[in-house]
């Protein structure tokens, strides 16, 4: 059963808890947006995968790392150790979407 269930969302984006059954140690979440949207990777490491649009731009605050360009279908991991930082649709995309697993740390 693919269950999933919108936990927040904002001005220009959604997350949602996906299908995952909640014993299960990996947390997943959809994050559907069209304008910056920030994450927080301080609790452990973060997977994502660009699931919607053509090109997305991964960017630390704090400069941890140089910005960076996904495309449709790939796959990158934030560590833990960056902290926060934030994903943006690419100029000339309307909407993307990120599927990001994470260790659960909620018992």
């Amino acid at each position: 059963m693919n269950r999933t269930e919108k936990i927040a969302e904002g001005r220009a984006w959604t997350e949602e808890r996906t299908g995952l059954h909640e014993l299960e140690f990996i947390e997943t979440r959809r994050h559907s947006f069209d304008s910056v949207v920030e994450h927080d990777a301080s609790p452990g490491v973060h997977v994502l995968n660009l699931v919607k649009g053509a090109e997305a731009i991964v960017e630390s605050p704090t400069v941890a790392f140089e910005p960076f360009h996904v495309h449709y279908a790939e796959t990158f991991i934030v560590p833990a150790q960056t902290g926060r930082y934030s994903i943006r649709p690419a100029d000339g995309v309307d909407q993307c979407a990120t599927i990001r697993a994470s260790v659960r740390t909620d018992t």
